[in-house]
């Protein structure tokens, strides 16, 4: 049906007044323009309409993590329908690459507030920690706080609360809190080594011994160690020489793609080790046990501390079984700075690595070495 402005006049609107209107109706020029209007802003909206959605939908906050406004559009629409929800986390995590579960604190304590979040990986970069925080703090509910994020790393407080345990170290939770960002932070990488001892590497040590013919051993055959006589020759040999290289401490070496010493770490287990089951020390998916008895097996782990080398990266690592502080150290230092050790050789099971140290990332290095 044709428009026609004449028929919205009244009934008493002569020639002249009906003529007027129509001759001055701009439906016809306007009228496709105006239908156009409708649902542009939600079907794909011009680039200069963008701003003023965004502040239109109240999501100006969100800009700071996704930059590209046609997704801060897209995104941020349907997750403020769910603010304040965990699926509001869930979603604005994936917008960086990221997923979590969540903890919440339980009812009993004083901060039952608190959320923790188990993040799916070690951060990329520590620059991610800075979005990661926003975005959860962002999609809490407002009562709710971030408390601590962890990966790989992950210690607990003791639950000592009105007991004689309360205000005590162990009344806190593992991770450290960095500047400008309100959760605390626990990662962990482990790096796994098996290294089979080389006859230059044994003989640096100076416990070398030549191999014997046969299986069984002879009155004297080792120097060290006690073996009953009916003792297979080669564990023999091979536990002799492991006995052989002093009781420790055993200090691990990270050095930089120049083979520049950054630091040595102490080693906070070195112990022969038989491979078991459900062992208290892991290398990749093999467990082990502290050995009873004659071993070829030594494990030596190390466990740098949040922030130690931050700012270098590691290209190799490796081990010095037996040393001390250098005079003017401290005996019970855990970190050294090149040139702080006595005697600072052989470094053996020397391994390329790359790790990059973070502060918010402590690094494990677990090695099975076989004698």
């Amino acid at each position: 049906m044709a428009h026609d402005a004449a028929a919205l006049l009244p009934t008493s609107a002569g020639v002249y007044e009906r003529t007027l209107a129509r001759a001055t109706d701009p439906t016809d020029i306007l009228g496709p323009s105006i239908d156009a209007l409708h649902g542009m802003k939600l079907n794909n909206p011009p680039a200069s309409f963008l701003p003023y959605l965004v502040w239109e939908y109240g999501l100006g906050m969100l800009s700071p993590y996704l930059p590209t406004l046609y997704d801060l559009i897209g995104e941020g629409v349907d997750w403020e329908r769910v603010r304040g929800t965990p699926a509001a986390v869930h979603q604005a995590l994936g917008w960086i690459g990221y997923s979590a579960t969540l903890e919440y604190a339980p009812p009993r304590r004083l901060w039952w507030n608190h959320i923790q979040l188990g993040l799916d990986r070690v951060r990329d970069d520590e620059a991610d920690l800075a979005r990661i925080d926003g975005l959860t703090w962002l999609s809490l509910p407002l009562r709710s706080d971030c408390w601590r994020a962890y990966c790989g790393y992950d210690v607990r407080a003791l639950e000592g609360d009105e007991g004689r345990a309360d205000e005590t170290m162990w009344d806190d939770d593992s991770g450290v809190v960095i500047d400008g960002v309100r959760t605390k932070w626990s990662f962990g990488r482990p790096v796994y080594i098996v290294h089979d001892m080389a006859q230059a590497e044994l003989e640096a040590l100076g416990v070398w011994l030549e191999p014997i013919e046969g299986a069984d051993l002879t009155w004297g055959d080792f120097p060290w160690g006690a073996f009953p006589w009916t003792a297979d020759g080669a564990l023999a040999r091979s536990s002799s020489m492991m006995q052989a290289t002093g009781p420790g401490p055993a200090w691990a070496v990270f050095k930089d793609a120049a083979g520049e010493i950054l630091f040595y770490r102490r080693c906070r287990v070195r112990r022969p080790v038989i491979e078991t089951l459900e062992g208290v020390y892991r290398v990749g998916a093999s467990r082990f046990d502290p050995a009873p008895a004659a071993t070829r097996y030594l494990y030596v782990e190390a466990l740098t501390d949040f922030g130690e080398g931050h700012g270098s990266t590691a290209a190799s690592v490796g081990f010095i079984l037996s040393a001390t502080p250098a005079a003017g150290c401290k005996p019970g230092l855990q970190h050294l700075p090149p040139g702080a050790l006595e005697p600072a050789g052989p470094v053996i099971g020397e391994t390329p690595v790359s790790i990059e140290f973070g502060r918010t990332v402590r690094e494990r290095v677990a090695c099975l070495l076989r004698f």
